[in-house]
């Protein structure tokens, strides 16, 4: 399958509301497609490696602050 999408306009404005149109005329195979990318989404996230990776940051981003705070103004 062959995708091939060409917007032309002479500036960014008509650019924008031929963008517009296009996803007004098509809102339903956009909902879909919505749809289809926020369940992807959702299962990457919820994949252990990613929560764990996500876990950690989050207990190195607290460690640093309460660090910081514990130290004081400089």
């Amino acid at each position: 399958m062959k995708l091939e999408i060409k917007i032309e306009g002479e500036n960014i404005m008509e650019i924008i509301q031929e963008i517009k149109k296009m996803m007004e005329n098509n809102r339903e195979e956009l909902r879909d497609l919505l749809k289809f990318l926020a369940k992807e989404t959702i299962e990457a996230i919820e994949d252990s490696s990613i929560l764990d990776k996500g876990a950690e940051l989050y207990i190195n981003i607290n460690r640093a602050i309460n660090y910081r705070y514990k130290k004081g103004p400089k």
